[in-house]
């Protein structure tokens, strides 16, 4: 109904108001054009930024297992890997969490399968809470940071570009970014397009606050912020969605979407960002879609939140390199772009006071569409999210010291940075302090030491000292001439490379592959975290084996195209049970044995299984693959008449009733 009156007095006085509308359809129209073009770091005429040092915007974390190799030209292909397994009760039907990815200690990507958009899981990057390990009772609330309009699906902007991680290290709220969503303006679009059915809206207000909230910690206290394209989204989500929020922000919005012009200027703008028609997002431009999603027209829903805007005047500021004439920047994209998000920020600032909804406006004297204002803004709305989501004052920021053992060894990782805890206890009266890059560890035993990036998020994610591995016993331990690190603990060591990540190997595993020459040698580094089952032994993957023990704590490690055959059977689970030996040389192949039988490989066969028994003996009787049988080229499988075979490549031998046939070629 509201808006429906809103559309007929518009209607009413159109004509009244076209001499009005024009120059602000001059300026939106082409400003379309702006909306689309990508803000790129100096090349010819665009502009040079300060440094990511120098604005604090790297997520670098130092020398070894940190973060920096996801830096956008430096993501190496991997192999995915399901990192944690996460089991929530409590989730809409269909909702399920795929898999958890630790980047940081701090710092986990968690992969949701969505109801809403079934298909790839969405990502959601969550930044955990200050006191998340030294208080694991307590609950927090949450930041959600939503991207803009180039939205990339492997990583968000807030971390690829602001030093958001590092700002609310020492802040009691779970930061939460979702991933993706290009062009989509995060809304539940009326029509499929570039093979997406963006639900963008159904995931973040139905589904991911159940995720939050039993598998994170997460209260019912939420503040929705976002830059431009997220500016528009945040305020759409709090205003269709009052009771789920209660601060909502917008960094260089769009929060006019239906005036003049405007539909056709967010339609260029998804079509060249990414190909998007946006009216399949919300229908035929003026229709009631985007009447729906007009953050001016549903301010009056925003009366029981806090709510912050800001935006440049698209000036050159101090991040900007200054144009050809004075005052304008030589980032003429950005300073379009800002202009725009003022003219309509503007609007929405006018709206609001005629339904008497209080807005904290920042418009700042100068400034384009970019992250370095952006970062700023972030810093300057947080008094603001704190005071709505009730922060006590000790929860927003931290004072702590780092002294004793752990104090006096800090300036050999400068990494680690300042401190966001004074020191907690850990177990068998050990001690645990949190920094803002990573956290250091005390025991009597051991001394202290320092962990940070994925070799931290690992230890962390499997209890860090509760877990088997004890305590740390060294730094990151660059290994000569490889590209890696590792890190030694009471019980066995955490391996890092950048195409592997980063695993823990016990001793006994360590004991193996030693033998094998270490991540150098015919194993590599380990691709997973060591898999214990039950009544059988444990077994660990590398990146060209496995290593498998039995409960005796013995075994051996299989490599190569034996390995795959090996576990393609069930390794451990398989009736080949342990290995007893690593790989064989047979005339021409390879093989290895088993407490259960043998796997053999040449060029030509393949690798194929001979299980222990009157087959096995028969073809040794006719010395092995030497003989006149040759190598194995299936694996030993039953037959319909009752028993088992193996083909040869010279024959075929058969085990039936308890008898053996052989049958040369």
């Amino acid at each position: 109904m509201r808006f429906a009156a809103i559309l007929s007095r518009r209607t009413r006085t159109a004509g009244m108001r076209n001499g009005r509308r024009k120059p602000v359809a001059a300026l939106a129209l082409p400003v379309a054009a702006a909306l689309a073009l990508p803000l790129l770091p100096a090349v010819g005429g665009q502009p040079v930024l300060p440094s990511a040092q120098a604005q604090g915007l790297s997520s670098n974390l130092g020398p070894g297992s940190g973060t920096d190799y996801l830096r956008p030209d430096s993501i190496p292909d991997r192999t995915p890997i399901d990192v944690t397994e996460q089991v929530l009760d409590g989730l809409p039907e269909g909702v399920s969490v795929d898999r958890v990815e630790w980047i940081t200690d701090r710092w986990a990507n968690v992969f949701i399968n969505s109801a809403a958009m079934p298909g790839e899981p969405i990502k959601v990057q969550i930044l955990l809470a200050r006191d998340w390990y030294s208080d694991p009772s307590k609950t927090y609330p949450s930041v959600w940071a939503l991207d803009g309009l180039r939205a990339r699906d492997d990583e968000s902007g807030w971390t690829l570009e602001t030093n958001i991680a590092a700002y609310y290290a020492d802040k009691n709220v779970n930061v939460v970014m979702p991933v993706g969503g290009e062009s989509s303006f995060y809304s539940d679009w009326q029509e499929p397009d570039k093979g997406k059915h963006y639900k963008w809206e159904t995931f973040l207000t139905q589904e991911l606050p159940a995720v939050l909230r039993e598998g994170w910690r997460s209260t019912d206290k939420r503040a929705v912020l976002g830059l431009s394209m997220g500016g528009t989204a945040a305020m759409n989500l709090a205003e269709r969605h009052p009771s789920l929020f209660d601060f909502v922000g917008s960094f260089s919005g769009y929060l006019d979407t239906t005036s003049y012009g405007m539909p056709q200027a967010i339609g260029a703008a998804t079509l060249d960002a990414g190909g998007y028609d946006a009216q399949k997002m919300w229908g035929p431009y003026g229709s009631q879609g985007w009447i729906d999603h007009d953050p001016k027209l549903g301010v009056e829903n925003l009366k029981d939140m806090s709510v912050y805007v800001s935006s440049g005047n698209g000036n050159a500021g101090p991040f900007d390199r200054p144009g050809p004439l004075p005052g304008m920047p030589d980032n003429y994209a950005g300073m379009g772009l800002e202009v725009m998000s003022r003219m309509t920020t503007e609007t929405f600032l006018r709206y609001a006071k005629r339904k008497n909804v209080d807005v904290t406006a920042a418009f700042r004297p100068s400034g384009t569409h970019s992250w370095p204002y952006w970062q700023f803004e972030m810093t300057q709305a947080w008094p603001h999210i704190a005071d709505a989501l009730g922060v006590p004052q000790e929860d927003r920021g931290t004072e702590c010291s780092a002294q004793g053992a752990i104090g006096a060894g800090l300036s050999k990782v400068p990494q680690l940075g300042a401190c966001t805890s004074n020191e907690y206890d850990g177990p068998d009266g050990g001690k645990i302090q949190d920094f803002r890059g990573g956290r250091a560890y005390w025991s009597q035993d051991t001394g202290a030491h320092y962990l940070w990036g994925r070799i931290g998020a690992r230890y962390s994610e499997m209890g860090g000292p509760t877990s088997w591995l004890g305590y740390p016993k060294s730094e990151e331990i660059q290994v000569p001439g490889r590209n890696g690190y590792y890190v030694k603990f009471e019980n066995g060591n955490i391996y890092w490379n950048a195409n592997t990540g980063a695993y823990a190997v016990s001793q006994d595993i360590m004991n193996v592959w030693k033998q094998t020459g270490w991540e150098g040698g015919k194993l590599g580094y380990p691709i997973a975290q060591d898999e214990p089952i039950a009544g059988k032994g444990v077994q660990q993957k590398f990146q060209n084996g496995v290593i498998a023990l039995g409960t005796d704590g013995k075994g051996n490690y299989v490599q190569g195209e034996i390995a795959k055959k090996y576990m393609e059977l069930g390794g451990l689970n398989s009736a080949l049970g342990v290995p007893t030996s690593g790989e064989l040389d047979a005339k021409g192949g390879k093989f290895s044995n088993f407490t259960g039988g043998a796997i053999y490989w040449s060029p030509a066969t393949g690798a194929h299984v001979i299980y222990n028994g009157k087959i096995r003996d028969a073809w040794a009787q006719e010395k092995w693959e030497q003989g006149k049988y040759g190598f194995p080229i299936s694996d030993q499988t039953a037959i319909p008449a009752g028993g088992n075979e193996v083909k040869f490549q010279h024959g075929v031998i058969r085990e039936v009733n308890g008898q053996v046939q052989k049958t040369p070629n």
